[in-house]
């Protein structure tokens, strides 16, 4: 029983020290001890103990001017390590089989490259349709305002980066690529509120596509599936079904990374 104790309140330490950790995010990067203390409901006196245990490892920093706390090199490295280690091709493998399964589409993986601001694919499964199938190569890099998979990247990046990418040359890949900002910026709103971009020929001629983002912890953007088709399948009824598949396969991906398994 003493162990079993032992157990539960080390646990518990260590949910504690995650919940503080935690706290430290893009909008709120810094803290004071007592703005912890208000925010999480802890104890000064915990606070004061597991805050001074995660500075001593570097996962947190004071700055001396003002007393602040923000995250250390420590957690940088930490970040930087699950970075490399995770394979958004493996982590989505299971839920573009069953979203495959339903459309018999091409289906297109793609990681967002925040670097360069490019839509990079990393996996395809292709269509099962007789006749006319579309075809991507893996590697393959794409602009943001190009495509459905990218737009959906871009619609869903923070306005910052929007910004960046539309101040840019737009590089227009066939006749129909929009590279009009406004219409753009028009583009970004229609696909927010449905939840997925779409797209006429804007990379290959006589093609379509369909492209829901795929968001991280904190509802960062890391990639999207896209689904591409020939213009001459690309009816009404049949973009109804496959944005409804779509999103349900991105929703699922989504709380996957989010570690929602319910």
């Amino acid at each position: 029983m003493e162990v079993k104790a032992e157990f539960q309140t080390g646990v518990a330490l260590v949910a504690k020290a995650f919940h503080i950790i935690d706290m430290f995010q893009l909008d709120c990067p810094t803290w004071t001890q007592a703005e912890l203390v208000r925010a999480t409901g802890l104890n000064r006196s915990t606070i004061n103990r597991l805050v001074r245990f995660l500075a001593d490892r570097g996962y947190l920093v004071q700055v001396a001017d003002t007393g602040r706390y923000s995250l250390g090199l420590a957690a940088i490295e930490l970040g930087n390590r699950a970075h490399f280690s995770f394979d958004l091709r493996i982590t989505c493998q299971p839920r573009l089989a069953a979203l495959a399964v339903n459309i018999n589409e091409t289906i297109i993986l793609s990681a967002f490259d925040p670097t360069s601001m490019m839509a990079i694919c990393i996996d395809q499964i292709e269509g099962r349709h007789q006749g006319l199938r579309v075809f991507e190569r893996v590697g393959t890099r794409f602009p943001l305002h190009a495509g459905a998979a990218p737009k959906a990247m871009l619609a869903f990046v923070p306005k910052d980066v929007q910004d960046a990418c539309l101040s840019r040359k737009l590089e227009r890949l066939t006749d129909h690529t929009v590279v009009d900002p406004h219409k753009l910026r028009l583009e970004i709103a229609e696909s927010r509120e449905r939840g997925y971009a779409i797209s006429w020929e804007e990379t290959f001629e006589g093609t379509t596509g369909l492209g829901a983002p795929i968001l991280g912890p904190g509802g960062s953007v890391v990639g999207s599936v896209g689904v591409t088709l020939p213009l001459q399948r690309a009816k009404p009824g049949v973009l109804e079904t496959i944005s409804k598949f779509l999103l349900q396969c991105t929703n699922e991906i989504n709380r996957d990374l989010a570690g929602d398994r319910a």
